[in-house]
C-alpha cells in the first residue's frame, strides 16, 4: 500500500509539470528589421573629381560646375527625406513618383538661392521601405541648362546594388 501511494503521489507530481502557455502581442505600429543599407550605384560623368567629402551617409563630388551627393537615408518618412535634401517639403515641390527594378522611385527639381546666386537642383530617391536612397545634383541657375543632358543620363542610371 505504501508504494502504491508513493506512486500515486509521484505521478500527480509529474503530471503538474508542463509547458507554459507563450503569448504573442501585437503592435498597431510597423517594425523594420535593421537591414544593412545597400550601395548605390549611379554613372557620374567622366570628369567628376574623386569624393570632396565622405561619410557614412554618403559622397560629395564636384563635377565640372555642378555637385553631386550621393547618401543612404533612414526611410519611412519621405517628407522628411525631400526636406533634407532640398529644404522644401512634399508639397512644395512636384514629387513624380514610378516604380523600378522593384523599388519606389522620387524625382524631383527645385530652385533656390545660394551665396554665389541662385541654384537649380534635381534630385531621385529610390526607397526600399527601410532605407532612402538619394542623389542630388546642384548647379548655378545659369548653366543648369547646359547639363540637362548630362543630368539626364546620369539619374537615369540611379540604381541600387
Amino acid at each position: 500500500m505504501k508504494k502504491m501511494c508513493c506512486i500515486m503521489l509521484l505521478a500527480c507530481v509529474l503530471a503538474g509539470c508542463g509547458a507554459e502557455e507563450t503569448f504573442e502581442t501585437i503592435s498597431d505600429e510597423m517594425v523594420f528589421s535593421q537591414a544593412t543599407p545597400r550601395q548605390i550605384r549611379v554613372a557620374l560623368p567622366e570628369e567628376t573629381v574623386l569624393p570632396v567629402m565622405e561619410t557614412e551617409a554618403g559622397q560629395l563630388y564636384i563635377c565640372r560646375d555642378f555637385e553631386v551627393a550621393v547618401q543612404t537615408m533612414a526611410g519611412g518618412d519621405l517628407d522628411a527625406t525631400v526636406r533634407t535634401l532640398s529644404g522644401f517639403g512634399v508639397g512644395d515641390v512636384d514629387v513624380m513618383e514610378t516604380a523600378a527594378a522593384g523599388f519606389n522611385r522620387y524625382d524631383f527639381v527645385w530652385s533656390s538661392a545660394g551665396e554665389t546666386g541662385d541654384q537649380v537642383g534635381r534630385a531621385c530617391i529610390l526607397s526600399d521601405g527601410v532605407y532612402h536612397y538619394c542623389v542630388t545634383a546642384m548647379a548655378p541657375e545659369e548653366k543648369a541648362g547646359d547639363y540637362q543632358e548630362i543630368w539626364n543620363g546620369m539619374f537615369e542610371s540611379v540604381t541600387i546594388g
